[in-house]
C-alpha cells in the first residue's frame, strides 16, 4: 500500500469519525476497511509484529505511528468491541499488552485470568467510535 497516497485520507477519515461516530463506516474506502480489518485480525490473533505492520500501514513515520495506535486503541470498534477488549476477549495477550499502553486512563481493562482462548472469527466488522 502507498502509505503517501492514503495518509492523508486515513487521517481525516479518523478525525472526521471522532465527530461522526459510526454513522461513516459504510463509507470507508474499500482499502481502508481492509487495513482496519487487518489490524482487528492481528490484534486478536496475537501477532504484535502484524499489527506494528498494520498500523505502520496507516503511519509512516514513528512520530505519527504513535498517535495511530492511540486513534485505533480508543476509536476502533471490532464487531461491537473496543480494539484492546477484542484483543483480551481472543486471549491475545501480547498485543492486549501493547494496546494498552495507548488506551485512555479512565478506560478499565484488567485480566485476572487467562484461561480460554477464542477462535479469530473469518468475518470481521470495523467502526470507529467517537474519541473521548
Amino acid at each position: 500500500m502507498n502509505t503517501s497516497k492514503y495518509l492523508p485520507v486515513t487521517l481525516t477519515v479518523l478525525s472526521l469519525s471522532a465527530v461522526c461516530g459510526t454513522a461513516m463506516a459504510e463509507n470507508y474506502p474499500k482499502e481502508m476497511e481492509e487495513d482496519l480489518i487487518s489490524v482487528c485480525r492481528n490484534a486478536a490473533e496475537d501477532d504484535r509484529m502484524g499489527l506494528r505492520k498494520a498500523v505502520k500501514d496507516f503511519a509512516p513515520t514513528t512520530k505519527i505511528t504513535q498517535k495511530a495506535y492511540r486513534v485505533l486503541a480508543n476509536g476502533l470498534v471490532c464487531n461491537g468491541m473496543g480494539l484492546t477488549a477484542f484483543a483480551r476477549y481472543h486471549g491475545a495477550t501480547e498485543t492486549y499488552n501493547v494496546l494498552k499502553q495507548y488506551t485512555y486512563p479512565n478506560v478499565i481493562i484488567e485480566i485476572k485470568e487467562m484461561t480460554i482462548s477464542r477462535a479469530v472469527p473469518e468475518d470481521i466488522t470495523v467502526a470507529m467510535s467517537p474519541g473521548k
